[in-house]
């Protein structure tokens, strides 16, 4: 999930908000979240649809298969 953790990464910078902001906001440790988007470790569904939502993007641009709406 390559694409999934760098583009979460992205929007981050872009917004102003940190990993922690956004682990606290789906409610998962800061260390889970930076293992998912390290490759090291793939999250839940409902924690796609989770980041997706808080960063106000479709998991379809997560996943690197639609352009930014």
């Amino acid at each position: 999930m390559k694409v999934f953790g760098e583009k979460v990464k992205e929007l981050l910078k872009e917004s102003g908000r940190s990993q922690r902001d956004l682990a606290a906001a789906i409610n998962v440790q800061p260390s889970t979240l930076c293992e998912w988007l390290n490759d090291h470790n793939e999250p839940s569904m409902q924690a796609i649809v989770d980041i997706a939502t808080y960063l106000e993007v479709s998991t379809d641009y997560l996943f690197g298969l639609k352009d930014y709406d």
